[in-house]
């Protein structure tokens, strides 16, 4: 094929011919050129790829290695006599391109479209990153928080809207009264949820829907263009928050019947996920 041949084709073509290629031989077209490279690197050949590639991404965090995260091409074949899952490793990502610390950790608070929102645990739970784990870049989000302590509950969750496809995350933040000998939950004197939106450079606040008591060990399970929390109503009774990321606007509703309690030991509510699908 002669070498000039790609330099006379039209950009529309190129991103839909390199959008079809694994994530692993992207990386490496990253390299052939700087037009290549720039070309890459846009939201037209994201948005190609994502609607073109077959193959998923997982982001897999030891946890015995919080400082590593190691990424995954998989296929799932679902079938009738049969089910198998394929998977590639594609490239692996430490905390220390995020955070200049010794032994720095991050949790994930969410993906979307390939993109991973990253909160660091320690001292500074309120330093929170967007990242592309396949180009490594990110941005670290304004931090305009006060320090706050037990029984305030902060959770995080990110997405993207559904019309707009515009990028958020979402910060809840609740002033809670317990009972000092039994820690329950009296009353929520306070309430707030901030919006970041990417691009834009700052938070802001909107309405924060019903008064329903949140877990600082959760995150928001983005699902069609919506978050998704497992809360708690001031009765006791299980709820999920449901906030539209296109409106907005929060919605409640009742949980799908929980699993009897020693279903994987009980794990089903309080249980760790160290890997994530991103794409």
């Amino acid at each position: 094929m002669n070498q000039e041949f790609f330099t006379y084709l039209p950009s529309e073509l190129i991103i839909n011919i390199l959008s079809r290629l694994p994530v692993r031989t992207i990386i490496s077209c990253k390299c052939v050129c700087k037009s290549w490279l720039n070309l890459l690197d846009t939201p037209e050949f994201a948005k190609s790829h994502l609607s073109i590639s077959v193959p998923g991404l997982i982001l897999y965090q030891s946890p015995r290695h919080l400082e590593y995260f190691k990424i995954f091409e998989f296929e799932d074949e679902l079938d009738l006599e049969g089910h198998e899952l394929h998977y590639n490793p594609v490239t692996e990502i430490s905390c220390r391109e995020f955070i200049n610390e010794d032994r720095p950790h991050l949790g994930i608070q969410g993906s979307a479209n390939g993109l991973v929102c990253f909160r660091k645990i320690g001292q500074h739970p309120e330093t929170v990153y967007v990242c592309n784990p396949i180009t490594r870049d990110y941005i670290q989000l304004p931090s305009p928080w006060a320090i706050w302590y037990y029984p305030t509950i902060v959770t995080y969750g990110f997405g993207a809207s559904k019309i707009s496809n515009q990028h958020k995350v979402v910060r809840i933040y609740h002033e809670c009264r317990r009972d000092p000998d039994k820690h329950k939950l009296l009353e929520i004197p306070k309430s707030e949820c901030w919006v970041y939106t990417l691009g834009t450079g700052t938070w802001r606040a909107i309405v924060p829907g019903p008064t329903l008591e949140y877990n600082s060990r959760t995150i928001g399970a983005f699902l069609n263009g919506n978050l998704h929390w497992l809360v708690t109503d001031l009765e006791g009774s299980n709820r999920i928050s449901c906030l539209d990321l296109e409106k907005e606007v929060f919605s409640t509703f009742a949980p799908p019947p929980a699993p009897p309690e020693d279903f994987f030991g009980g794990l089903w509510f309080w249980g760790i996920v160290y890997a994530y699908v991103i794409v």
